[in-house]
């Protein structure tokens, strides 16, 4: 295959275009939600997180890098199928461009898949939706963890994760799948710092402590010896050993409820039929399906307790000195049925009051609705996963949670500025002379930047020509000037996905593609 180029030529693209001859690609610089979400994604290393998986064989025609980065901005789209979003994102010539597609590719295509007899493609530009499932299914377990980590160590890096404390959990996405996933829930929007997707077996319970202990040693490393002060869990982590674990081992302190047979619940429902423990009442205001309620609770807290043996014999095996524990009695004053029974929270903290320790707890259910809630119903997770080959699920799992903490970042003050420093670089050679929507115009082997009210008089229909493929929310963005460089030094430039371009005169560097 010959590598072809396209050079800045300003009055050579003019002088072309008033001859009348077609260009390849015509692209405004307008910028909406899912260019400035690319555009963050990038900022955040997630793109290059991806492009850096190791395929276990390799393939001819399209570079794996560019087809792993094109599925990456997959679950940004509304529709939870492969097929679906990828014919949405290839309406989107500018982000395609961005993405590392040439012009040409997105005009004929890039590979014979699916082609017709005559040499055109058929249905799908700039490939077939199946070349990318492919690409997934090519992707080892492995590399897939490897990507999760680079993706989590650009937030960690640029101080984006804030505070200590994080939550774990676990839910299922189908039957024999299951995503275990630690959450920093300290800010407004909670983030996913690390997770796990367990098949078959793996996924059944009683697996969670172990891997619940993988998660905080991967969090670690990124973050920090310090990133995680408070670990919240539900029942199903009460776990002895992993309790002193955390508290010995790493000074992590865990706040959990723990089942009603437990010998610390029977101590306190002891200790509060005897009168000899003193309740404190608690009332606040939660939302459940979007509905508040009022909730009233009494609260009943002692520390040093060592009813629970497991946990004792671990944490004097970690040289712990009289370990014991805080717990707390919960009593609903308003029960919302049969099954709002009293219950017991117990903590390696000794919290100042019951209404610290279950105020401080609360925070646990970010995790549920604003987590796993937003990944399967926004998200469409547990919906679709692309395929059930177990491959393409930990693949399509993974480029879900890394966008999920983009968008979740671009919510935020911090992502916002990140994201505006994003689309900043790509609007560097934004001049006024070219209005608010200038146009880069692809033609022959040059490409170059007109004003909008410029282009139109050199196409033969009343407006300026169109992508090959109209996007379908309007004229995107800057996407197209992906490579703009603020200096005007000349020579190669290598693209991340391996394809080169040069840059022009005024800094703009021009596309390079694989010609057949």
């Amino acid at each position: 295959m010959e590598r072809r180029w396209y050079r800045q030529d300003q009055e050579g693209v003019e002088a072309t275009l008033r001859r009348g001859q077609r260009p390849d690609m015509a692209t405004t610089m307008a910028c909406g939600p899912l260019d400035e979400l690319v555009a963050l994604h990038e900022e955040l290393g997630s793109l290059a997180a991806v492009e850096g998986l190791v395929c276990d064989r390799q393939r001819r025609g399209i570079e794996d890098a560019l087809l792993l980065r094109t599925a990456a901005v997959l679950p940004f789209l509304s529709t939870p199928s492969l097929s679906a979003a990828a014919g949405q994102l290839f309406g989107e010539p500018a982000i395609l461009l961005r993405l590392g597609w040439s012009p040409l590719q997105i005009g004929i295509g890039d590979n014979g898949r699916h082609r017709h007899a005559e040499g055109r493609q058929v249905g799908s530009l700039p490939c077939h939706p199946e070349t990318l499932r492919d690409a997934l299914q090519r992707v080892s377990q492995e590399s897939w963890l490897q990507a999760q980590r680079a993706g989590v160590h650009g937030l960690f890096e640029r101080g984006l994760v804030r505070g200590q404390v994080y939550a774990v959990d676990g839910t299922g996405l189908g039957p024999g799948v299951r995503l275990v996933c630690l959450v920093c829930v300290s800010g407004q929007r909670p983030l996913i710092v690390a997770w796990r997707v367990l098949h078959g077996d793996a996924s059944q319970m009683g697996k969670e402590a172990a891997v619940t202990r993988s998660l905080i040693e991967q969090t670690r490393e990124l973050g920090g010896p310090d990133s995680i002060g408070l670990l919240l869990a539900d029942a199903l982590y009460a776990d002895g050993p992993l309790l002193a674990w955390c508290k010995y081992v790493h000074g992590i302190d865990m706040l959990v409820p723990i089942p009603h047979d437990r010998e610390i619940h029977r101590d306190l429902e002891g200790l509060a039929s005897g009168g000899l423990l003193r309740f404190e009442r608690h009332s606040y205001v939660r939302r459940i399906q979007e509905h508040k309620q009022r909730r009233s609770l009494e609260l009943g807290a002692r520390h040093g307790l060592t009813g629970w043996d497991s946990f004792i014999t671990a944490a004097e095996q970690y040289g712990a000195h009289e370990p014991c524990l805080w717990a707390c009695l919960v009593r609903p004053l308003d029960p919302n049925g049969p099954d709002d029974k009293p219950w017991t929270l117990v903590s390696t903290r000794a919290w100042e009051s019951g209404v610290a320790g279950y105020s401080a707890f609360r925070r646990r259910w970010h995790i549920e609705n604003d987590g796993y809630r937003e990944l399967k119903e926004g998200w469409g997770l547990e919906a679709q996963r692309w395929s059930r080959h177990p491959l393409v699920q930990t693949g399509r799992i993974t480029l879900t949670c890394l966008a999920f903490n983009t968008a979740q970042l671009y919510l935020s003050q911090a992502g916002k500025k990140v994201a505006a420093t994003g689309i900043r670089r790509l609007r560097r050679l934004f001049r006024r002379e070219l209005g608010t929507t200038p146009t880069v115009i692809y033609i022959a082997d040059r490409f170059a930047i007109f004003p909008l009210k410029k282009v139109a008089p050199h196409s033969r229909r009343p407006h300026p020509p169109q992508p090959h493929a109209p996007p379908s929310s309007g004229e995107t963005a800057l996407i197209a000037m992906h490579y703009l460089q603020s200096s005007g030094r000349g020579g190669p430039v290598v693209h991340p996905c391996g394809t080169a371009s040069i840059l022009g005169p005024t800094g703009v560097a021009s596309f390079s593609f694989l010609a057949p």
